[in-house]
């Protein structure tokens, strides 16, 4: 129960912190992934979006439609599969996304404070396999496949 508790605790923080540092650029701890991966990986789908960041779907429209709203993602019709739009950064986006990388590397910095290298691959390592369960278990639950 104790790894629960702490994960809980740890995710709760996490967001607390994006959002207060994050504010003044004008997107959450909800948000800001997005806009690191449109500027990463430009005319990615949204459908891309729900199997990256294993989110519902209703929760990956509404996050970019309020980007789209904000100015800071741009949808153009995917050539290959009309029933799919392609999203791009605009300029805001980019400008945005240093000043995020650079809020998320404090906070992992701060979290991580105190382990030694070795210590950080190793909790990096073991925290995707708890979270590679956590889907697998989770899509297990629901009767889907991964």
């Amino acid at each position: 129960m104790e790894v629960i508790k702490w994960m809980s605790i740890t995710d709760r923080h996490t967001k607390m912190f994006l959002d207060k540092h994050m504010a003044h650029i004008g997107v959450n701890s909800s948000q800001y992934m997005y806009i690191l991966r449109v500027c990463r990986q430009p005319g990615m789908t949204q459908d891309s979006f729900i199997k990256l960041f294993h989110i519902h779907p209703s929760n990956v429209t509404r996050a970019i439609a309020a980007l789209e709203k904000e100015g800071f993602l741009e949808r153009e019709s995917n050539a290959g599969d009309k029933r799919t739009c392609r999203l791009f950064p605009t300029e805001k986006a980019h400008a945005a996304n240093k000043e995020i990388q650079a809020i998320c590397r404090e906070w992992q910095e701060r979290l991580l404070e105190g382990f030694n290298d070795d210590q950080r691959r190793q909790f990096e390592a073991m925290l995707l396999l708890a979270g590679q369960n956590a889907v697998h278990y989770a899509l297990e639950e629901k009767g889907q496949e991964e």
